[in-house]
């Protein structure tokens, strides 16, 4: 096993994917434990090289377009069929011999509560049970499966056995693309994008409690936007994501709208020049914590199998008509 920092996407995925032609664990060197996380998962990660499990730091995909575009990087690049990935204590996976490991992943993660290492074991463990042909642990001998065309070819393939392995090996590669599909609506991309510009500005407040914590906020909401869509993709029916397209596409637009620099910003920075200037600004914040804590029940219920319920009505935003004016252009702009 090599373990090595985490950095940009390109850096991770290149250094996951050289120590997975030769191994089926990479744990990198930030993460905690690496040697009694990597004797568990060598206990349940079949011999046949069919699954293969990556540890990585919490902000390991901090530059990520999407919630699963390192994910689908990483099992483009590595010869397993599957790949489970432990982003901090986000489980996921993607694999080519079954359907639903995404589903293992998220299930896992879900019931064991903060231990990321009882989910990747019981992920590894059912994804192994599921696979056709997996022997379900490191058994001598497990990986004489794929190895199967080269010993039924006889002396023909044996007289080019480095050639027919090689060709073999990328064949497989190549055949484990998955398709880089956003699970975000195009609509709700728009307004994620733009939560984490503004996040920036926010962040770069100097000396401004409350502009920290706002960057915090939106970052959260953001990333549960994200996985939000992720796991309807993943787990729901289609009629769910329309439904949450409609509830957060107004919201997230008269959010962001608040907290564009001449409201929410202009308010922290410039008091002086507003009227009621606190009330303002709590509106705002009120507004960003509702719409994060209906987003992360939404999750809950989604992974529970329920139905979507919304509550969230920010009425206090709706009956500022500054913020309507701003909503419209964003609209304009957006080409909407």
């Amino acid at each position: 096993m090599i373990t090595v920092e985490a950095s940009d996407l390109s850096g991770v995925t290149d250094a996951v994917a050289d120590t997975l032609q030769s191994e089926n664990v990479y744990i990198a060197s930030p993460v905690k434990g690496a040697d009694g996380l990597t004797a568990a998962l060598n206990d349940v990660i079949p011999a046949d090289g069919s699954i293969a499990v990556v540890v990585l730091p919490a902000d390991a995909d901090y530059g990520a377009a999407f919630d699963l575009e390192l994910l689908e990087r990483i099992a483009r690049e590595v010869p397993q069929k599957t790949v489970v990935l432990a982003i901090g204590d986000d489980v996921q996976a993607a694999s080519t011999a079954i359907d639903d490991a995404l589903f293992i992943a998220n299930t896992n993660e879900t019931a064991a509560d903060g231990d990321t290492q009882t989910a990747l074991v019981e992920t590894v463990r059912q994804i192994a049970a599921e696979t056709p042909s997996s022997p379900g642990g490191s058994s001598a001998g497990g990986g004489a499966d794929w190895l199967l065309p080269v010993i039924i070819g006889g002396a023909v393939l044996l007289a080019a056995g480095g050639t027919a392995i090689g060709l073999l090996a990328r064949r497989r590669r190549a055949s484990k693309a998955i398709t880089a599909t956003d699970p975000v609506p195009a609509g709700i991309r728009l307004r994620v994008d733009r939560l984490r510009e503004l996040r920036v500005d926010y962040a770069n407040v100097p000396n401004n409690a409350v502009a920290a914590e706002t960057a915090a906020g939106i970052d959260a909401l953001a990333s549960h936007v994200e996985q939000l869509f992720v796991r309807l993709d993943a787990k729901a029916g289609e009629d769910q994501s329309v439904l949450a397209e409609a509830e957060y596409s107004d919201k997230l637009a008269r959010l962001v709208a608040a907290l564009e620099p001449d409201y929410l910003l202009d308010l922290l920075t410039r008091p002086d020049l507003w009227d009621a200037p606190e009330e303002r600004i709590g509106e705002v914040r009120e507004a960003l914590a509702a719409v994060t804590t209906q987003i992360v029940d939404n999750i809950k219920q989604v992974n529970a199998r329920k139905g979507l319920l919304f509550q969230v009505s920010l009425d206090s935003l709706i009956g500022r008509s500054e913020l309507r004016d701003w909503e419209r252009q964003f609209k304009k702009n957006s080409g909407e």
